[in-house]
């Protein structure tokens, strides 16, 4: 079977698309995979870095309102799609996948226009405008949460298979990853990640929070990403010294299978590696993401009774009482631990290649 795959812009796009090339490959080591994305966009450094073939096509962002830029991104939508059939037709491959982002729509047009049959994945509770708008074209849209089904066209078959994430999400134990961070029965740990780019609100919150906690046992890693690490190490000169700031977490599964409490934004990969760890939450939406999607998201564990959502103009305020109203009930956090379990669909990736090889018969 031969595949061809396309999701960029952010890495919230771009690891669902490894994950189910991955689960592919896992399936039936003799599938080709081929990535399709912009040579600017991030997808050009982490597909090659995961020994994928990967092929640069053009795309450009559709603006919200129409401006000068909407002619620039038509253009670059045209000259995508026509690279897009080229290599279609030269690779001739069985099914083609998006995973969101402007990246996949030349991607996905030239796929309807050359008659190869199209699967999409959106990750979010309010699905993305490529998706949403190259939904006409598709035979199946996997969507990860239930209830979103009204948003895609009536035309494609909608199935919920969840967000997939890497395997050793669902693999790691609480205790064992306790004991390899050192972490006693006494000890607190409170995890907080703002995200690949780091998040200014969240850095703010957690200082705050950092400066009410009286116990000596409890510890906060904050993760605060590349892009802004040396900014934050000058300003952490003057945190609370129960914080330990790290640049970035390389296995993030081990922190968020020992945290007691995860504090962050709640972009959809991040929701499902929480849901799956069962880790209790407080997430802090991110207000500029498009279609306020991660709102949506964090409403779900909200309805769940798996999180808390504070709105990111009230977090800093907020923060530190609800933690101390989290930490004095321990009943509630166990609760929040079994509910995001149960929110959780653990076997993803494997749905989606379902999906696509029924796809391909």
């Amino acid at each position: 079977m031969k595949v061809i795959l396309a999701g960029g812009g952010t890495s919230g796009h771009i690891h669902p698309a490894v994950a189910i090339a991955d689960e592919l490959k896992k399936q039936d080591p003799s599938c080709e995979v081929l990535f399709c994305g912009t040579e600017k966009g991030l997808e050009a450094q982490i597909i090659p870095s995961m020994g994928y073939p990967f092929k640069v096509i053009r795309a450009a962002q559709l603006p919200m309102k129409p401006s000068k830029k909407t002619i620039k991104a038509v253009k670059e939508f045209l000259a995508g799609r026509k690279m897009c059939r080229k290599i279609i037709r030269e690779q001739k491959p069985d099914v083609v996948v998006g995973t969101g982002g402007f990246v996949c729509s030349p991607l996905i047009a030239a796929a309807h226009k050359e008659k190869v049959p199209i699967l999409l994945h959106e990750q979010n509770a309010f699905p993305g405008r490529s998706n949403r708008m190259m939904s006409r074209y598709a035979g199946t849209v996997c969507a990860s949460f239930p209830g979103t089904e009204h948003f895609f066209h009536k035309k494609a078959k909608v199935v919920v298979t969840g967000n997939p994430i890497r395997g050793v999400f669902s693999s790691v134990e609480r205790d064992a990853c306790r004991e390899k961070l050192g972490l006693t029965l006494n000890d607190t740990m409170i995890l907080a990640m703002g995200g690949s780019l780091g998040a200014r609100t969240v850095n703010a919150a957690i200082v705050e929070l950092a400066k009410t906690i009286e116990d000596p046992n409890t510890k906060i890693i904050l993760s605060v990403g590349k892009q802004r690490y040396k900014e934050v190490m000058e300003e952490a000169k003057n945190w609370p010294k129960n914080i330990e700031v790290f640049e970035y977490i390389k296995d993030p599964e081990v922190y968020l299978a020992a945290c007691d409490l995860f504090v962050g934004r709640a972009g959809a990969i991040t929701c499902a590696e929480v849901q799956v760890v069962g880790a209790p939450s407080v997430l802090i939406p991110y207000p500029y993401a498009a279609q306020d999607h991660q709102t949506y998201n964090a409403k779900t564990f909200v309805e769940g009774k798996a999180g808390i959502l504070i709105p990111d103009d009230q977090a800093v305020e907020k923060l530190p009482g609800i933690v101390k109203e989290l930490f004095a009930d321990k009943k509630r956090m166990q609760e929040m631990r079994k509910n995001a379990r149960e929110l959780a669909i653990y076997d993803a990736a494997a749905r989606i290649c379902d999906e696509v090889k029924a796809l391909a018969r």
